[in-house]
């Protein structure tokens, strides 16, 4: 009987040495292929963030107030275009008409997003016959548009207002 414990001892004591050795093979064996391999590192990090899952992060909102109200913008007339304006039943658009002279805006024209008799000459003829310094911010909202209008050309007079 005790000749079957030493050779089930015996294994067992083989076995655990076996797996000791391939942990220690296994072990030196990255240690060695770290220090002799290429480090693989992550590229530099171009821009204020490193690159994250997403390729690329919109834009934030921007912001100008005029009157009493945050219109959307300024945005440039060749950007204009590239930009989609949410429309429904329930949501009416104004826009401003923007002249920038000197990092300030000067408001040309305030009017809302259905007009189309709008005088373009007046905001060319009073922004230095400089197309590149116009400037549109858009302003949605659901209650009255035409309220609005009004209000803020009684208020601000812009240039090339209708009224």
């Amino acid at each position: 009987m005790t000749n079957f414990d030493t050779k089930k001892f015996s294994l067992i004591f083989l076995y655990i040495i076996f797996v000791i050795s391939l942990v220690l093979l296994t072990f030196f064996l990255v240690t060695w292929l770290l220090k002799e391999g290429e480090v693989l590192l992550p590229p530099p990090a171009t821009g204020e963030f490193p690159p994250g899952p997403l390729t690329t992060f919109p834009q934030p909102p921007e912001f100008i107030e005029i009157g009493d109200y945050h219109f959307s913008g300024p945005w440039t007339l060749e950007t204009l275009k590239d930009i989609s304006i949410p429309s429904g039943r329930d949501l009416f658009g104004l826009f401003a008409v923007l002249c920038k002279r000197n990092e300030e805006y000067d408001i040309m024209y305030i009017g809302g997003a259905e007009q189309r008799d709008v005088d373009h000459e007046c905001w060319a003829e009073n922004c230095n016959q400089e197309i590149q310094n116009l400037y549109v911010a858009v302003f949605l909202t659901s209650s009255d548009p035409v309220k609005i209008k009004d209000n803020l050309n009684r208020r601000l007079n812009p240039v090339c207002s209708a009224e």
